[in-house]
């Protein structure tokens, strides 16, 4: 089955039972941790969430022998995939503890957690360089800590490692203070510039030096009430700095810049189409004539909400038209009886889709198939409805074309009783067309 149709949880389920050479990080994560055990893929690994219970922590496992690891090798993925998911988050995780065995069997250490029924673990970075990977290391350690005086210290490494020269590091630091856009960090920044401080100087020697070193002053003590609050005030600014040093000189993008350039929502598209023709299409030109386009022969369009998906193969794409800025594309079934519209608008960089008026279904009830698939296109449209989103995929290649933004209906609600007393309707008569018994 192509990966994008299995179940994260079935499939955690299945590989936490599987006898291997398994190392896991007992974790304590400030990121809402799933109710259940899911895996994530990340950089060709599949990682297995554990959650929190009464006997047991939350836990990041690996199966080491899978992918050829010593337990050395799997410690250190472990620990890049939890920067990235720190990252991605921007949210602490810490790793407290490791064990290993057979199977994925985590320690209890008696932290408290936010839970949420399925983690979103979505744009993970995939740094390509020593100095990428140590940045997102230092800014995952940085957020993790509970001590002001070493997270501070974690997130000024981490704006050191992509700024290596000191002076400027400097110069970078004051430029950037007027792009800060975290509330907290714009807080402390104004605070400070209202007192008619140097911002950049006093990061610098109250702030990093006055932590490293103790041998003249400035210097904090861990003691004195006055430092602690006062570098606890810095810290969300440290924060919003590494970040974007870590984003504009380390070329790893934050998930908010990517949710607001949505770059992925036609990404796989783009990446088949040439690029003169891209431009006529959003300059919403004419396409010279005799223009082909090497396109896959089939697609699979599917609805995704948290685990759950409903997923329609094997479907021919046919292109209605041009639009303002793109194209409109149809995702029609072999026998023709269902029909997915979608409009790739390539100016906005948006893949439309509605839920509602997009799905075309020729329906016959008194024919088993038909209501089966009916049934199908109810869950799929009911899944986009409660804040889900479409994707078109490539299943030759594994690779996503393009995805919608989530749904999220505007001045109505979704009319779940409808859905519920159809489905049941539809899955009795199911029942009635295999026994034969004919329909009124």
């Amino acid at each position: 089955m192509a990966r994008y149709l299995l179940n994260p949880f079935a499939e955690a389920e299945h590989s936490a039972v599987v006898p291997g050479r398994w190392v896991v990080a007992t974790v304590h994560s400030r990121i809402s941790w799933p109710t259940k055990k899911q895996i994530v893929d990340y950089d060709g690994a599949e990682f297995v969430l554990l959650p929190q219970s009464d006997s047991e922590s939350a836990a990041v496992a690996i199966r080491a022998d899978a992918y050829g690891l010593d337990a050395t090798e799997a410690r250190k993925r472990v620990m890049e995939f939890c920067s990235a998911l720190a990252w991605s988050e921007r949210q602490g995780i810490e790793v407290i503890a490791w064990t290993g065995g057979n199977l994925p069997r985590p320690i209890h250490m008696g932290h408290g957690r936010s839970i949420v029924d399925f983690l979103e673990a979505e744009h993970l970075p995939y740094p390509t360089s020593d100095d990428g990977r140590a940045a997102l290391a230092l800014y995952r350690e940085g957020i993790s800590l509970d001590n002001p005086f070493y997270s501070f210290l974690s997130l000024y490494k981490a704006i050191s490692v992509v700024i290596p020269n000191g002076k400027q590091r400097g110069s970078w630091i004051d430029a950037t203070l007027a792009d800060l856009d975290d509330h907290r960090a714009t807080k402390r920044r104004d605070e400070l510039l209202d007192s008619r401080v140097d911002v950049g100087q006093y990061i610098r020697d109250e702030g990093r030096h006055a932590i490293a070193h103790a041998g003249k002053q400035p210097f904090v003590n861990p003691d004195e009430v006055e430092d602690h609050y006062r570098l606890q005030q810095d810290v969300p600014l440290l924060k919003n700095l590494a970040e974007l040093a870590i984003e504009r000189e380390g070329g790893i993008k934050r998930s908010n810049t990517i949710w607001k350039e949505h770059l992925y929502e036609l990404k796989g598209f783009r990446d088949l189409i040439p690029d003169e023709i891209l431009t006529v299409l959003e300059e919403s030109g004419p396409i010279p004539d005799g223009t082909m386009l090497e396109m896959p022969d089939n697609y699979t369009v599917l609805a995704r909400r948290g685990a759950d998906v409903y997923a329609f193969e094997q479907l021919v794409p046919e292109i209605v038209g041009q639009i303002q800025g793109g194209i409109a594309m149809d995702f029609v079934s072999s026998d023709r009886t269902v029909r997915f519209r979608t409009v790739l608008d390539f100016s906005a960089e948006k893949l439309i889709f509605d839920p509602v008026q997009g799905i075309g279904f020729l329906q016959n009830r008194s024919d088993k198939d038909r209501v089966e698939i009916e049934i199908r296109i109810l869950e799929f449209q009911r899944s986009i409805l409660g804040n889900g989103h479409l994707e078109v995929w490539d299943p030759e290649s594994d690779k996503m074309l393009g995805r919608s933004e989530t749904c999220i209906p505007m001045n109505c609600f979704v009319n779940h009783e409808f859905y519920e007393n159809e489905l049941g309707t539809l899955r009795e008569l199911v029942i009635s067309l295999g026994e034969g018994i004919e329909v009124a």
